[in-house]
């Protein structure tokens, strides 16, 4: 019975780490100012979900829709909406130049109630 002390108590420990919060714990990545990131939309999460970004400037957003559904991602600083894709259909893939400052931006999957079940990122500038 001792043997399994040690194996139990980790996996207890590992099924008890990971993230529960707001945005579902999901994937960072990090990009350099002026580059671009890919970003996976699935019903209702992007992947990442994170997105940080050393310094201003342009980024480049591809929005890749592995769904079901259309999708979009825009992004939102301070409520306002500062550029994004539009809507498209499952299987294709959108880009969005947008200029970013140093701050905290919201992305979001505006179609429908998308954002509301879930489909939200965070987007920092350093």
């Amino acid at each position: 019975m001792r043997r399994l002390a040690v194996p139990l108590a980790l996996l207890a420990l590992a099924t008890g780490c990971g993230g529960d919060d707001e945005n579902g714990g999901g994937r960072s990545v990090s990009a350099d100012a002026g580059g671009a990131v890919t970003v996976a939309a699935h019903e209702y999460r992007f992947d990442p979900d994170r997105l940080v970004v050393a310094g201003p400037g342009t980024l480049t957003i591809r929005l890749r829709n592995e769904g079901d559904l259309a999708h979009n991602i825009r992004v939102l600083r301070d409520g306002d909406e500062i550029g994004g894709t539009q809507s498209f259909a499952p299987g294709r893939t959108e880009s969005a130049r947008v200029r970013i400052e140093p701050g905290s931006y919201e992305l979001i999957c505006s179609v429908g109630d998308h954002a509301e079940l879930g489909m939200k990122g965070t987007l920092e500038v350093k």
